[in-house]
């Protein structure tokens, strides 16, 4: 535990590799992409809702799948490396292909989104998998790989800044008036960068930790040991329910700007102070808790979810009454709400070891695919149900000011009380984690 056994280098690099370009990608498509398919590409709401379920019901497939071949991959360059070298260049292309917004019959739109959408899991899939499952082959200081996981969220945080904060105006800039142009460049730059963010984590993390896997054994023989250990459901749904209350968050703002506030102008001032808040409390508050709780990610969760979960109601009925009101508890509320995107990396690389003590396998990209399906679930969730409300509700794409009152009401709804019911779970769920057996946090 004492052992520094990551360079300066390699720390910049695996961080800059996880959260930079594909985390600027992946927030882009979490916040942006239901309001651009439903008003800009022009796919009817329902059926966006429709294809997101449909892609997450996939991966509920492809992701062990993923996870075990990467656990069994042996080359030259390692088990989880090659994946950092291949995959960010079909995974550019469909990203950009996924905001071009041809034109297209309305059912063509529908199959385009469809498959761009369902190959962009995949791909996220494809890289986000090796490059969880290569920390704790890197390093067995727990320690040193909570710092860099600090530092990748932290950087993170900086890319949803910008994603939620200026977005808009980077498309009219990019776009010169056509938004769909606008997100096609935007996600391209994105692209870039993460191209050459992953592979110069290619280049710097090198595996030390491997441990080969059982040749005899099917990735469906992997996949069932490993669900032989109980306290992997619970952490399944904790990992999921930390994404429906982060996700929520970002792709009802948009709407809730729009069309519960009636005021678009506010989209960016709104959106800069949950991503100011979210840094400051995942680089200034989060460590300062962790140290008073001794490590416990029982306590941490519970008390700083806690704290959300005042502060949530009183936004659903009085956050709209007052705009001094709205931004003061809204930046409570980020403050501790952006942790759990901290605390899903930490708790997967956590299961990780507790399962290699478990089972005597080593399952790191399994268990990382089972978190990243978890996260895509909370996803898809998120899109859904919101697409579902609007549907539900006789939303009309880009009537502002002429909402039905139902569609202002689920609006608040989703951006409010669903996160706050996340929170009451993400609290109840974590008291499954087994940070006992593991012999770490303060009981």
């Amino acid at each position: 535990m004492n052992k520094h056994e990551l360079s300066f280098s390699q720390k910049i690099w695996w961080a800059m590799g996880q959260a930079t370009g594909r985390q600027f990608i992946t927030a882009l498509v979490s916040t942006y992409i239901l309001v651009f398919l439903t008003d800009i590409f022009g796919v009817a709401a329902g059926a966006a809702g429709a294809i997101m379920t449909a892609a997450t019901i996939w991966d509920a497939v492809n992701d062990p799948i993923m996870g075990t071949l990467a656990d069994r991959t042996r080359t030259k360059w390692g088990t989880y490396r090659p994946y950092l070298l291949f995959v960010p260049l079909p995974l550019s292309i469909v990203s950009v292909l996924l905001f071009a917004a041809p034109e297209l019959s309305a059912s063509g739109k529908i199959v385009y989104t469809a498959v761009l959408y369902i190959c962009y899991g995949m791909l996220v899939t494809a890289i986000e998998i090796p490059f969880n499952a290569i920390l704790p082959a890197m390093s067995k200081n727990e320690m040193e790989r909570n710092d860099v996981i600090s530092l990748s969220t932290f950087i993170a945080s900086i890319m949803i800044l910008i994603v939620s904060s200026f977005t808009t105006n980077l498309v009219d800039v990019l776009g010169g008036g056509n938004p769909a142009k606008g997100y096609m460049v935007l996600v391209l730059i994105a692209a870039v960068l993460m191209c050459v963010t992953s592979w110069g984590a290619f280049i710097k993390c090198k595996e030390k930790y491997t441990v080969e896997a059982e040749k005899k054994e099917n990735p469906f023989q992997s996949v069932s040991k490993l669900f032989r250990v109980k306290e992997v459901y619970p952490m399944l749904a904790f990992w999921c329910v930390g994404c429906i209350l982060f996700g929520c968050t970002m792709s009802s703002s948009i709407y809730y700007c729009m069309y519960y506030l009636m005021n678009p102008a506010l989209i960016s001032t709104y959106m800069l102070v949950i991503s100011v808040s979210g840094m400051a409390g995942v680089m200034v508050l989060m460590p300062i808790i962790l140290r008073a709780v001794k490590g416990s990610m029982k306590k941490a969760v519970t008390f700083t979810q806690t704290i959300c979960v005042i502060c949530f109601p009183i936004l659903f009925f009085f956050g709209g009454k007052s705009i001094t009101l709205l931004y003061v508890l809204i930046a409570v509320t980020s403050m501790f709400s952006t942790m759990t995107n901290a605390f899903r990396p930490m708790t997967v690389v956590g299961m990780t070891e507790y399962v290699f003590q478990s089972t005597g396998q080593q399952m790191n990209g399994t268990i990382s695919a089972i978190g990243g399906f978890a996260y895509k679930c909370g996803t898809a969730v998120c899109n859904a149900l919101l697409a579902g409300v609007l549907a539900a509700t006789g939303y009309i794409a880009g009537a502002i000011g002429e909402q039905p009152q139902a569609v202002m009401t689920g609006i608040n709804a989703v951006r409010f009380l669903v996160p706050c019911l996340a929170c009451v779970l993400y609290i109840i769920l974590i008291q499954f984690y087994p940070e006992k057996k593991m012999g770490k946090g303060a009981q």
